[in-house]
């Protein structure tokens, strides 16, 4: 394997089963040798991760240097001091864009606008963001949207301590009436956004799925 790939005592990670969509749980590495590595329970939220000897997992590893996903195996389940999982060390392993990572539901009011034509002024309009990820966000929206529509999206993030602003432009991939409501859920992809103001959204995102573990 590559020097810059490694498997620390203490890592946050995240797991998730193979066999459905991507459902994240995170975890933290207790133990590892040159088979095996040892991790607590992965949750999420209250809820555990229940796998059994045998079952395949994925795993996303993020530190500063590092941002992998492999799949594995659970060889077992090990006690010591807590409840651990014992997953093999991966021969295989792929590089990954942090952006591309998870996606969390979370309700916040934000603004949108439509793309001015030349000379005009966005008129802002209020909604919700239903979902978010570092490469986009669902909206609930009075109206709907063919794809490839450009917006512009306002929205702030809650950090513990701090909020930040972020403004993006977007383009809408997907569009559907919630005829329950008489509204529209819309998909829309981060075309225009800072490296920083990412990041932020990723952080939160992270922040909201570990609490306030720290990334090691």
């Amino acid at each position: 394997m590559a020097v810059e790939f490694e498997i620390e005592v203490n890592q946050v990670i995240w797991v998730t089963r193979t066999d459905g969509q991507d459902d994240w749980y995170v975890s933290n590495v207790q133990d590892c040798d040159n088979k095996n590595f040892c991790i607590s329970i992965p949750t999420q939220g209250p809820n555990p991760l229940i796998l059994r000897e045998g079952d395949a997992a994925k795993v996303l590893l993020i530190s500063e240097a590092s941002r992998f996903e492999f799949q594995t195996l659970v060889m077992g389940r090990r006690y010591d001091n807590i409840p651990l999982y014992v997953l093999a060390l991966p021969k295989e392993y792929k590089r990954i864009q942090l952006r591309d990572f998870v996606r969390i539901p979370i309700v916040l009011e934000m603004y949108y606008a439509e793309l001015p034509e030349d000379g005009q002024a966005p008129v802002f309009i209020p909604c919700s963001c239903l979902d978010l990820s570092g490469g986009g966000m669902r909206l609930l929206l009075k109206k709907g949207y063919h794809t490839d529509t450009g917006l512009l999206l306002k929205f702030t993030l809650p950090f513990d301590k701090y909020v930040e602003n972020v403004e993006a432009m977007g383009k809408v991939v997907r569009s559907s009436l919630i005829n329950s409501v008489n509204l529209y859920h819309v998909g829309v992809e981060f075309i225009k956004i800072s490296r920083r103001q990412q990041d932020l959204v990723v952080r939160f995102i992270l922040t909201k799925l570990y609490g306030q573990n720290r990334l090691r």
